[in-house]
C-alpha cells in the first residue's frame, strides 16, 4: 500500500435525484468539516424538485448535472471522477457529523495497510431528530458473507483499493455497497473504529424501505456468489425481524406488528412488479 501524503485530497461522492428536502443538510455536513483538503462531487440526473436551486449556492460543490439514471452508475461515475487519494460515498439525505473526515483520515494514516475504514453510525428521522445510535464492530470477510458491519455513510476507503477491486456492481443495486466491501475485504485488511462519523436517514420512500423483499432476495444472490451460505444470512436477516415480531406480540403490539405486516406483503408486491419491468 503506497502511503498517503501529509494532507491527502478526501473526495466525497454524493448521488442526487429529487432530494431537494435533504441535500442542503448533506452539503453543509461537507463543508463544515475541519479538515482542509475535500472535494465534493455531486451527480444528479434530472431533478425536478429544486435540488439544483439548491446545488447553485454551493460554488464549492463539484456538480455533474447531466449524471445517468441509476444510482450504480451514478455511483460509478462518480468514483472515476474522483481525484482523491482517500474517497468517502454519501447519499443526498445523510450527513457527516463534526470532524468526521479528520478522523477518517487520521484512522487511515494510522492503519496504513487498511483498504478502508468504518465507524458506528446514527439514525435520524426527516427533521434531523437523532432516533438512535449504531455500534457496530470489527468484522471478517467471513462474517461480512451474513451480515452488513460495514454502514457506507461511515466508510473512507483508499483510491488505490478500488482501482484494484473495479468499479461498483451493477447487479445488485440494492446491496452494491455490501458488495464492495466484500471485495474489498478478500484482498485487504478493513479497519473498524469505535467512533461515531455519519447519521444515516430514515424517511418514507426510501429504497431500503420500499424494497426490503428485494434487499433479503439481492444480499441471498450476492452473498451466496461470494461463498456464503444460506444458514447464517438466514439467520442473521430474519431471526433479527423474527425476533422484533415475538417481541410486538408480549406486548400486544398487534397495530404495530399489523402494519410491519403490510408493508412488507408490499414490497413483495413491488418485488414482482419490478421483476417484469427489471428496474428499481
Amino acid at each position: 500500500m503506497n502511503p498517503l501524503p501529509d494532507v491527502p485530497l478526501v473526495s466525497i461522492v454524493t448521488p442526487s435525484y429529487n432530494t431537494g428536502a435533504f441535500i442542503e443538510e448533506t452539503l453543509r455536513s461537507v463543508e463544515q468539516q475541519d479538515y482542509p483538503r475535500i472535494e465534493h462531487i455531486v451527480l444528479d440526473s434530472g431533478s425536478t424538485d429544486g435540488t439544483l436551486d439548491i446545488l447553485a449556492r454551493h460554488p464549492s460543490v463539484r456538480l455533474v448535472a447531466q449524471a445517468p439514471q441509476g444510482l450504480s452508475a451514478k455511483i460509478n461515475q462518480g468514483l472515476s471522477l474522483a481525484q482523491g487519494e482517500i474517497i468517502g460515498w454519501m447519499n443526498a439525505d445523510d450527513l457527516y457529523l463534526p470532524g468526521a473526515i479528520s478522523k477518517a483520515v487520521a484512522a487511515l494514516k494510522s492503519n496504513p495497510d487498511a483498504g478502508l475504514v468504518y465507524c458506528n453510525f446514527l439514525w435520524v428521522d426527516e427533521h434531523g431528530i437523532e432516533l438512535d445510535r449504531l455500534r457496530t464492530r470489527q468484522a471478517t470477510w467471513r462474517e461480512l458473507l451474513s451480515s452488513l458491519y460495514i454502514p457506507q455513510e461511515s466508510t473512507f476507503l483508499r483510491r488505490e483499493v478500488l482501482a484494484q477491486v473495479g468499479p461498483v456492481e451493477t447487479r445488485y443495486p440494492l446491496v452494491q455497497d455490501w458488495e464492495l466491501w466484500l471485495q474489498i475485504s478478500k484482498k485487504f485488511p478493513i479497519q473498524y473504529v469505535d467512533d461515531w462519523w455519519s447519521a444515516g436517514r430514515i424517511r418514507e420512500g426510501q429504497r431500503s424501505d420500499l424494497y426490503r423483499f428485494d434487499f433479503w432476495l439481492q444480499a441471498r444472490a450476492m452473498t451466496k456468489e461470494h461463498g456464503g451460505t444460506l444458514a447464517p444470512l438466514f439467520r442473521d436477516y430474519w431471526g433479527t425481524k423474527l425476533g422484533r415480531a415475538a417481541r410486538m406480540l408480549r406486548k400486544g403490539q398487534l397495530s404495530r406488528l399489523g402494519w410491519k405486516l403490510q408493508r412488507h406483503v408490499a414490497s413483495v408486491g413491488r418485488h414482482l412488479a419490478n421483476r417484469h419491468m427489471g428496474e428499481y
